[in-house]
């Protein structure tokens, strides 16, 4: 009995010690499991650090092992880090012969001294050369080996971003220096030819005028007092001298001065295809105290600016009457625009001196970057506040408030009469009086040029409108006497506006006013609902019949009579004498034929785009344009050619597109001749 009892106690004794074992070996397996995830987890971490982290024994005979390195080492030292614990020699190795002296002197000092370590020295990665920052710290044991623990990391980037600054600051002192002499050069070079200029036309002005030659002379002592000043401004600025900038306040007409602006910037907008649109209010006083050259400097920068960063749409110029006292009034001028915009983070920045929105802005649109810089200075020695609001991709506006007081023998309450100021916010010319006003909704501004020329001649106020879109919010806001209309148009076509304009009239209870359709295809315009169509090209003597046939009250009172025009070369080549003799002058012809050549060197670019992503509505609409444009001036058998184009059922042929791009730089080419 009592054996049987002894076997069965060992036997249990025995499975308890398996069951022990057991346990044991699972929770060894378990345990050499976990460390070998972690230990791959802390080799993928710490190989995609940019530094490298070791620790090395320095035994007694001099000897270095490396008993732990975690990171990337391929990266510094072309080398695993299994591969440099086996031979830590790789690592002098792959330091670059120049650093190896200064290497091995820091660290053999550091050894002898037991100090901390603390270089840099440029080595070959497996991704080439790298710049590497070592620190290190020592430590003794108690067996008197020396231990260090340290790293090493990758600073390349850090050393390239470090010396591209360095690079960027030379350059921009060099910069200012050479922008500096480059000012006081144009000081000097410009300073006498703009005497010389001021001294002749004070002579011109001395001589009989009449009243149109008057005219050009205010506008030409306006740009030569102004181009004056301005390069003052420079010079002030480059030198740091904004002080110099003074201010000679004397009673103004603010309503002529924003005229003046207009009168000298329409010519650039509408070269661009934008429109201008200026409005007065009729509460501003007649006389008010400001300096009046530097403060249509300031508008002349501003609606400049505007000019230039805009590419579709325009450009309006508004002055507002805030708040009117005994003494002075607040007044508020407001340029916006429908151009690029500015981003907030860089609205700050462009007025700086000589900084810009972008980069890339001086190489796109040229300029120094003074204008808004200018502007705000000005702004603050006259005691106002400009403030910029933008945003990308939705225009500019620019707001200055003024507090003027009014000049002396003024009065508070004097006012302009506000049938002075035309219905459309556009003061109408000296001479033109309470002229009729018209709007011509055409895109081509070569064509723009030469509506506003002959109507003006006939005695009428004239608003351009460059898209159809543009056309019909004019007409909402003030419907003309009379309206011109082109057949295809951005925005809307002019079967589109004319429908519109119709549908109004009728839905106001509005009798329908007179509108004149004007096209190359008068087929393309039956069954609109107009008084008349106007077969392009346009000369002055059909302009004037049209306005005879169905609006003749618009030439009452002096308008002058259309005479009979010259006959124009119908070839592809007209001389600049046939071109003076219609439009009444080389200088009218010249300024013609620049507009057209801008216009169509811009309007080729864009067709060979559409050509190009196979867009025949973008194709169509720049052969149309460009048909109505050089049929302007005469060039009929281009025209005729580009209508052909534009009508055929189907796209050019690579022929087609060859012949039409070789005429269009030969007409291109001659029209620069005539510019010259």
């Amino acid at each position: 009995m009592r054996g049987p009892l002894v076997v069965a106690g060992l036997l249990l004794a025995l499975a308890g010690i398996a069951l022990v074992q057991a346990n044991g070996y699972w929770r060894l397996r378990n345990e050499v499991r976990h460390r070998r995830d972690v230990q791959r987890l802390f080799d993928e971490v710490s190989g995609n650090l940019p530094v490298v982290v070791f620790q090395a024994r320095r035994a007694r005979d001099g000897r270095i092992q490396i008993e732990l390195l975690a990171g990337d080492t391929p990266q510094l030292f072309s080398a695993s880090p299994r591969e440099l614990q086996d031979d830590p020699s790789r690592i002098l190795s792959a330091i670059h012969a120049g650093d190896h002296k200064r290497v091995l002197s820091v660290l053999l000092r550091a050894v002898r001294r037991i100090c901390p370590v603390a270089l840099r020295f440029s080595a070959d990665g497996v991704r080439g050369p790298r710049h590497i920052a070592m620190q290190a710290w020592p430590s003794v044991d108690a067996s008197r080996e020396q231990r260090w623990t340290g790293y090493w990391m990758d600073v390349s980037d850090a050393d390239t971003r470090a010396q591209a600054i360095l690079r960027a600051h030379a350059q921009a002192a060099a910069d200012a220096a050479e922008r500096e002499q480059m000012v006081t050069r144009l000081g000097t070079g410009i300073g006498a030819p703009m005497q010389a200029l001021l001294g002749r036309l004070a002579l011109l002005r001395a001589a009989t005028l009449d009243g149109h030659q008057h005219g050009v002379m205010d506008t030409l002592e306006d740009a030569a007092s102004m181009l004056a000043r301005i390069l003052d401004d420079v010079a002030a600025l480059s030198a740091g001298r904004a002080d110099g900038m003074d201010l000679q306040a004397g009673p103004v007409d603010l309503r002529m001065l924003v005229h003046s602006v207009e009168t000298l910037l329409r010519p650039v907008a509408q070269s661009k295809g934008l429109y201008l649109h200026q409005r007065v209010e009729p509460r501003v006083a007649a006389q008010l105290l400001a300096d009046a050259t530097r403060l249509r400097q300031v508008l002349f920068n501003l609606v400049g600016n505007a000019i230039k960063f805009t590419r579709h749409g325009g450009v309006s110029l508004s002055l507002q009457q805030v708040e009117d006292t005994d003494h002075a009034q607040r007044v508020r001028l407001v340029v916006s625009d429908t151009g690029v915009g500015i981003a907030l983070e860089r609205q700050e920045a462009v007025f700086e001196p000589f900084a810009q929105a972008e980069r890339s802005t001086t190489r796109q649109h040229g300029g120094s970057g003074l204008g808004l810089g200018i502007c705000r200075q000005l702004v603050t020695a006259m005691g106002g506040s400009l403030v910029l609001r933008s945003a990308p991709g939705q225009g500019t506006v620019v707001e200055i408030e003024l507090d003027l007081p009014h000049a002396p023998g003024g009065s508070a309450d004097a006012r302009v009469n506000p049938g002075s100021v035309g219905a459309a916010g556009q003061q109408a010319p000296s001479c033109s009086g309470s002229s009729p006003r018209v709007l011509v909704a055409e895109d081509h501004p070569t064509q723009q040029l030469l509506m506003q020329w002959w109507l003006r001649g006939m005695g009428l106020d004239v608003e351009v409108a460059s898209d159809g879109l543009q056309a019909l919010a004019s007409w909402r806001r003030d419907p003309p006497r009379l309206l011109f209309t082109d057949e295809q148009m951005p925005g809307l076509t002019g079967a589109e506006l004319v429908q519109r304009i119709r549908r109004e009239e009728q839905e106001r209870g509005r009798p329908p006013g007179p509108i004149i359709g004007m096209t190359a295809d008068t087929d393309g315009m039956r069954g609109m609902a107009l008084d008349h169509v106007l077969a392009k090209p346009i000369s002055r003597r059909t302009l004037h019949e049209a306005i005879a046939r169905v609006a003749p009250g618009l030439l009452a009172g002096g308008a002058a009579a259309a005479g009979s025009c010259p006959a124009v070369d119908p070839t592809d080549a007209p001389t600049l004498a046939s071109l003076a003799a219609r439009f009444g002058n080389e200088d009218a012809a010249r300024q013609l034929v620049h507009t057209l050549r801008a216009s169509l060197e811009e309007d080729a670019v864009v067709l060979e785009e559409a050509w190009r992503q196979a867009d025949p509505q973008v194709a169509s609409q720049r052969l149309h344009r460009m048909a109505g444009g050089v049929g302007s001036l005469g060039l009929v058998a281009l025209a005729a050619h580009l209508r052909e184009l534009n009508e055929a059922q189907a796209p050019p042929s690579r022929a087609e597109r060859d012949q039409l791009r070789s005429r269009l730089q030969r007409c291109i080419a001659h029209l620069r001749q005539l510019e010259g």
